[in-house]
């Protein structure tokens, strides 16, 4: 057995629950590719077809949503050993929700369509930890929609984040014109560049032309929780 790949599956979220002999006969019918990008590569693209899961293994990788009106683009860094859009593989609209650019060197390993269905058919764990993963995903989305876009405008600004992020912590870049985020935040231009740079100068955003950076979402969320 290549006990490096055994190692490696153990560590992803779908494969978690199996014994040693399911990983053996796994490992011999599978096909599994490892891919590496250089940073500023793109892995894949918004609207490209999902046709393969994709688990990131090593690197940083930023995940980059444009809006539908094309007036916003909001970013993300993800973290090591996390699956890519494992909800667009399936359903009407198979396609990538997301850009992925490598921000650093990055390792990637796939698993054709395929296979990832041969596994949920014939490996219970892999199937019960396919639906976790799925229902996760919903409940979450779920909650982000029934959230209020109430409160002062500081609150509304973190909840806009906060509603457009696959996970609550972690570096978020939002690249939009002032007017367009004071629209979104239904408040005053004058207003949402006041809120900005009152956060600017307490470190927990920084503000650049039609860019808006995040270093650290829980750090954000945590002040506003306090005040």
């Amino acid at each position: 057995m290549d006990f490096t790949m055994y190692d490696t599956l153990l560590q992803l979220p779908l494969f978690q629950g199996l014994g040693k002999n399911d990983i053996t006969e796994i490992l011999a019918k599978v096909k599994f590719h490892f891919k590496k990008y250089s940073a500023g590569e793109y892995l894949f693209r918004q609207g490209d077809v999902c046709s393969e899961l994709a688990f990131l293994m090593n690197g940083t990788l930023m995940a980059e949503t444009v809006a539908m009106n094309h007036t916003y683009r909001f970013c993300e860094a993800l973290p090591v050993a996390g699956v890519l859009e494992l909800y667009s593989l399936f359903g009407i609209r198979p396609y990538y929700q997301a850009s992925y650019r490598a921000m650093t060197e990055v390792g990637v390993l796939t698993i054709e369509k395929q296979y990832l269905a041969e596994l949920l058919a014939n490996y219970m764990p892999c199937a019960f930890n396919f639906s976790n993963i799925i229902c996760t995903r919903s409940q979450y989305l779920y909650q982000r929609i029934w959230s209020d876009m109430a409160g002062d405008i500081c609150t509304r600004f973190v909840q806009f984040l906060m509603q457009r992020s696959s996970r609550p912590t972690g570096l978020k870049v939002v690249h939009i014109k002032m007017e367009d985020l004071a629209t979104l935040l239904n408040d005053r231009r004058i207003n949402v560049s006041r809120m900005l740079n009152a956060l600017q100068d307490l470190g927990l955003v920084s503000l650049r032309r039609k860019e808006i950076e995040v270093p650290a979402l829980e750090k954000l969320v945590a002040y506003h929780a306090s005040r």
